[in-house]
């Protein structure tokens, strides 16, 4: 297993919502949980499959063809910016696509907006594709395991499952884009989880007794 930091890009009201997500302790919560606010295990394995993961990644948007409604509404999984680097052949580099620069675009709604939220957290991946186990995430932004063309493979993207604990959270930030012609974003704003429990403790193997 591997130990993976991520950063969740979020659009928020304000930043009396952004603190909450972080005090109330309940972590990060798909779209469809959200949605339907109780969900049951038999529930949970109906929805991690194959066909569901290549929804979220490639058409999020589009409207399932057995619900009607966009997949985004009820998708299990949980989108994470880990960052990726792309190959130019052409010009015989390698492009870096940062964590942080995918989650802010995200978290400004593609740059709709001039303020974003990130969390920063830490997930368990699998070495393989595992869809069906909900305690490790997917790494979609690996080639080697997720062979199939996406267009949103430069994203960098870890599909996390149904929740990110709250103790995996260490803690969020507040961004805003300021300046004149030439903006950057800015931190504003640190708020820590005290609950965070750092992914160092996994790290040992313990052996037989």
């Amino acid at each position: 297993m591997i130990i993976q930091w991520c950063v969740k890009g979020i659009h928020l009201p304000g930043d009396d919502e952004a603190r909450q997500l972080i005090a109330d302790g309940d972590g990060l919560h798909c779209n469809w949980w959200r949605k339907v606010h109780q969900i049951r295990p038999v529930e949970v394995r109906d929805k991690l499959t194959p066909a569901n993961i290549d929804r979220h990644v490639n058409h999020f948007e589009e409207n399932d063809p057995t619900t009607g409604i966009p997949f985004s509404e009820n998708s299990p999984f949980i989108s994470l910016s880990a960052g990726t680097v792309e190959r130019d052949v052409l010009a015989a580099t390698n492009l870096v696509h940062r964590a942080r620069k995918t989650a802010l675009w995200f978290g400004t709604q593609f740059g709709r907006r001039d303020v974003a939220y990130l969390y920063t957290c830490w997930v368990i991946l699998a070495p393989r594709t595992a869809v069906g186990i909900e305690g490790v995430a997917e790494e979609v932004r690996d080639l080697n395991a997720y062979r199939r063309y996406s267009a949103y493979q430069t994203e960098g993207e870890v599909a996390a499952k149904i929740i990110v604990p709250d103790n995996q959270i260490s803690h969020c930030e507040k961004w805003e884009l300021r300046g004149g012609n030439r903006k950057k974003f800015v931190k504003v704003w640190t708020q820590h989880n005290p609950r965070f429990t750092p992914p160092e403790i996994l790290t040992n193997v313990r052996e037989l007794i």
